[in-house]
C-alpha cells in the first residue's frame, strides 16, 4: 500500500480504450493522483479527461511529457504501439506499467528492459490473470507441494471474441494471423511462463480458418502442446461463439487442481484417509462446499460494490487493482516476479515460438493479410459518380443496407468513419469515397462536406450516462445540423428510433403524430432530445430536415439474437418482453435503406417523420420457433412481465443509491412495459408520401429476416451455397 501521508504518486494514462478506466480506478484505489491522459484519436482522450476529471488530455505523449512530470505512465495502447510510449516515459524519468503483453517482440522487450536498467527506472507488465485470488491458491498448492509431481497442464482460453462478428475490421489483432498471438493469447502465455517457464519444444496448430470483410484471414482455433521436462502443458484458445471458458487444470502425483477465472473459484481434489467409495464422496463434497463458498464470496463482492462498501470491484478490476498497488510497492525494490518484465518477456519469446512454429500454416494457406494501411480513395469515373451524399454511421448494421442501396440508386457516396482501414469490402468495392471523421469533430465534417446535397445522419454518440450522452451525442447532433445549414446542404436526414415511443399496453396506435415517452434511459432521451432540436432548427431556420423511426430491424448482417425480440443476457437465454405473444413492429433492413433512398429526392416532404415498420406478421415466439429450428437448437425461453424487469431496475438503482452513484437513474414502469408493443405501431405514412413498398408477407419476413440472418451468424451450410 502507498504511504497515507505522503505525496501522492503523480500517474499519466498512454491509451483510453477499455481498459483505460480499470487502470484508471485501479490508480486511485491505489492513491495515486491520474493528472493526464493521452490517445491519438482526436477528442477521445478530451472525452475521457472529462468524464473522469482528470487535468489534462493528449494526443502526443510527447506533448504530455512537456506539460507535465509523472513518476508512473501507464502505456495502455494496442500491442504494436507498446514500445516507443514506454521508451519515451522512461527517458522522460517515469517508471513504466506496459499492459500486456510487453511488447510485440522479443527484441523490443529485451530493449526496454535494458533502457531501464541504464535509466535506473522500474518497468512492468500487467498480466491481470497473474493475479486473480483463484490463481494465487493454484500456485500455492503448485508451489508448496500439495500437487506432487506435475504430469500434465492445461491451460484453456474458450471465449468468443466479438471483433470475428462486428469488427472493428481495421483492429490491428486481425490484421494478421499471428497478431492474435500477442493480443489475447499472452494471458494463457503468462501462465505457462510463471508456472513452467518457457517451453523445451512444442507442436503447434492453427485451424478453423476464416476470411474477415477486409480480406484477413483468420484462425479461430488453435492446440499448442508443450514440454518442460517430464510435464506436458497444453494450451487451447478457441475464439468461437459458445460457452465461455477459461481455466487451467493441474494433473500431479498427488492432486489435481482446476483455476476457473470465468468463475473465480478454485478447487484441488486430493485423497482421504477413507475407503474408496466414501473417499469419493468426500472429495466431491469438499470440492462442492469450496466452490460454493468462493462464489458466493464473489456474489457478495459484486453486491458490496454496487453498494459503495467496497473498493475491490469484480474479479477483474480486483486482478488490474492488485497489480497496480504490486507495481508502485515494488518502483523502491522487490518488484512481485508476476509484474515484472521477466515474466512479461518469457510470455512475448513463448508467443514468437508459437508464430514461428505456425508460420509454415500461414505460407502454406497463403494467409498473409493485405496491408492495414487505409483504403485509399477511387478515382470519380462516369460509373462512380462525384460524391454528392455524405453517410455518417455508413458502416453500421442499416447504414451498410444504405449505401449499397444508394450506389444501386446511381447516387455518388462519401462515407465518414473514425477509422478507414475498418471498412468492409463489401463497400469499398462499391466505389464508395471514405473520408476520415467523426461526426463529434465538426472540423472532419467540414472537411468532407464540399460537393455534398445530402447528409445521412445514422451515428450515435459513444455513453452511458446522460450526462454523456448529451455532450457526446445531443450537442454534437445539433453542431452537425447547424454546419449543415451553412453549407447548404439541400436535405439533413435523421435516423431515430421507435424506441421513443411508449409501446405498451392500454396505449391503443402509434403514429407518428404520437407524442413520445417521458423520461427513459439514456438512448432514448437522447433521440427524443435530437429529434426536439432538429424540429426547432426546421421551424426556426429552415434545416431541410427529415426523420426516420425504424421498428425492429432484422436481415442480412444483423445478429439473430435481436434485443427487440427479447432480452438476451446469454446466447442461450432470451427473456421474452412479456409473454411474447404480440405482433411485432418489424422491418427488414433492405426495405428501411429503401425507404430512406426515396427520401433524399422526395418532393415537400422536410419536416416530416416516418416510422419504417411492415404490417406486424410475427411474434417473439414465432421468431424464436424459426430461430430454433433453422440453427437446431434449444434456446431457454422465459416470459418475463413489464413488473418483473421493473422490480429488477428498482433493486439495481436502489443499490447504486446506497452506494452514492452520481449515474443512478430512477426506472420507470413504462420503458419496461413498452418493450412488449401491446401497441399497434403504424408506418403507413412512409408508404403514402414516399411510395414505399416494404415486405407485407409472412414469408418473406421470415426468410429475409430470420433465416438468412441466422445461416450467417451460425455459419450454417446454406450461408455458403
Amino acid at each position: 500500500m502507498t504511504d497515507s501521508t505522503a505525496k501522492p504518486l503523480r500517474v499519466a494514462l498512454v491509451g483510453v480504450g477499455y481498459i483505460a478506466d480499470y487502470h484508471l480506478a485501479a490508480a486511485r484505489s491505489a492513491g495515486a493522483e491520474v493528472t493526464a491522459v493521452c490517445d491519438v484519436a482526436p477528442g477521445r482522450a478530451q472525452r475521457f479527461a472529462d468524464a473522469n476529471q482528470i487535468p489534462s488530455a493528449h494526443t502526443s505523449i510527447e506533448a504530455m511529457l512537456a506539460a507535465g512530470s509523472f513518476e508512473a505512465v501507464h502505456v495502455l495502447t494496442p500491442p504494436h504501439l507498446h514500445l516507443e510510449p514506454t521508451r519515451a516515459a522512461l527517458m522522460a524519468g517515469a517508471d513504466a506499467l506496459v499492459e500486456k503483453p510487453f511488447t510485440h517482440s522479443a527484441a523490443s522487450s529485451a530493449e526496454l528492459r535494458a533502457l531501464a536498467r541504464t535509466r535506473g527506472r522500474t518497468i512492468g507488465c500487467s498480466h491481470n490473470f497473474l493475479f486473480f485470488p483463484a490463481y494465487d491458491k493454484l500456485v500455492a498448492d503448485y508451489q508448496g507441494g500439495r500437487l506432487g509431481a506435475v504430469d500434465q497442464i492445461d491451460i484453456v482460453w474458450n471465449k468468443p471474441l466479438g471483433q470475428l462478428k462486428g469488427g472493428p475490421w481495421g483492429a490491428w489483432m486481425l490484421q494478421h494471423p499471428r497478431n492474435i498471438l500477442f493480443e489475447v493469447a499472452p494471458h494463457s502465455f503468462a501462465h505457462l511462463a510463471h508456472l513452467v517457464g518457457p517451453p523445451d519444444h512444442m507442436v503447434v496448430r492453427p485451424y478453423d480458418r476464416v476470411v474477415l470483410p477486409r480480406g484477413n484471414v483468420f484462425y479461430r482455433r488453435w492446440e499448442i502442446l508443450a514440454w518442460k521436462g517430464n510435464t506436458c502443458i497444453r494450451l487451447r484458445l478457441s475464439f468461437i461463439d459458445g460457452y465461455p471458458e477459461h481455466y487451467i487444470h493441474v494433473r500431479g502425483t498427488q492432486a489435481v487442481a482446476r483455476c476457473d477465472f470465468e468463475n473465480n473459484t478454485y478447487v484441488c481434489s486430493d485423497h482421504t484417509p477413507h475407503l474408496l467409495d466414501v473417499d469419493r464422496f468426500l472429495t466431491v463434497a469438499a470440492t462442492s462446499r469450496d466452490a460454493v463458498v468462493q462464489s458466493g464470496g464473489t456474489l457478495a463482492g459484486f453486491v458490496l460494490t454496487k453498494m459503495g462498501m467496497s473498493k475491490t470491484g469484480g474479479p477483474f478490476q480486483h486482478s488490474i487493482s492488485r497489480i497496480v498497488e504490486a507495481f508502485y510497492a515494488g518502483r523502491s525494490g522487490g518488484l512481485d516476479e508476476r509484474v515484472s518484465a521477466a515474466i512479461g518477456e518469457h510470455a512475448v519469446k513463448i508467443a514468437e515460438q508459437v508464430a514461428e512454429h505456425a508460420e509454415t500454416t500461414f505460407a502454406a494457406d497463403k494467409a498473409y493479410a493485405p496491408s492495414v494501411s487505409a483504403p485509399s480513395a477511387p478515382t470519380p469515373t462516369p460509373s462512380t459518380p462525384t460524391p454528392s451524399v455524405l453517410v455518417i454511421g455508413g458502416t453500421g448494421f442499416i447504414g451498410r443496407a444504405l449505401v449499397k442501396k444508394l450506389r444501386a440508386a446511381g447516387h455518388g457516396v462519401r462515407l465518414l468513419v473514425r477509422d478507414p482501414s475498418s471498412v468492409p469490402a463489401e463497400l469499398t468495392s462499391l466505389g464508395v469515397d471514405v473520408a476520415r471523421g467523426d461526426f463529434t469533430d465538426l472540423a472532419s465534417v467540414a472537411h468532407a462536406l464540399p460537393g455534398i446535397r445530402a447528409v445521412y445522419h445514422l451515428a450515435r454518440g459513444n455513453g452511458n450516462t446522460w450526462a454523456e450522452f448529451s455532450k457526446y451525442d445531443v450537442e454534437p447532433t445539433r453542431a452537425l445540423a447547424e454546419l449543415c445549414l451553412q453549407h447548404e446542404v439541400k436535405r439533413f436526414l435523421y435516423t431515430s428510433s421507435i424506441a421513443l415511443y411508449n409501446a405498451g399496453k392500454g396505449v391503443g396506435n402509434i403514429t407518428e403524430d404520437t407524442p413520445p415517452a417521458t423520461g427513459g434511459d439514456p438512448y432514448v432521451r437522447s433521440k427524443i432530445e435530437n429529434e426536439n432540436n432538429l424540429n426547432a432548427l426546421h421551424r426556426e431556420r429552415g434545416l431541410p430536415l427529415v426523420l426516420f423511426r425504424p421498428g425492429i430491424v432484422l436481415g442480412r448482417g444483423g445478429c439473430p439474437l435481436h434485443w427487440g425480440i427479447a432480452g438476451w443476457p446469454y446466447p442461450s437465454v432470451a427473456r421474452l418482453w412479456g409473454d411474447g405473444n404480440n405482433k411485432l413492429p418489424i422491418v427488414l433492413v433492405d426495405d428501411c435503406a429503401d425507404a430512406m433512398v426515396l427520401a433524399l429526392d422526395a418532393p415537400g416532404i422536410e419536416g416530416r417523420s416516418y416510422n419504417l415498420i411492415g404490417p406486424p406478421v410475427i411474434t417473439a415466439n414465432d421468431y424464436l420457433d424459426e430461430l430454433e429450428a433453422r440453427a437446431n437448437l434449444r434456446l431457454r425461453r422465459i416470459p418475463t412481465t413489464a413488473a418483473t424487469y421493473f422490480a429488477e431496475a428498482v433493486a439495481k438503482w436502489a443499490l447504486k443509491k446506497v452506494g452514492r452513484d452520481p449515474n443512478a437513474r430512477r426506472p420507470t414502469y413504462a420503458e419496461w412495459d413498452g418493450r412488449s408493443f401491446a401497441a399497434t405501431l403504424e408506418g403507413g405514412r412512409a408508404e403514402r408520401e414516399l411510395h414505399w413498398s416494404p415486405a407485407r408477407d409472412r414469408e418473406t419476413i421470415v426468410r429475409e429476416g430470420i433465416w438468412v440472418p441466422t445461416d450467417e451468424w451460425f455459419e450454417l451450410p446454406t450461408a455458403a451455397e
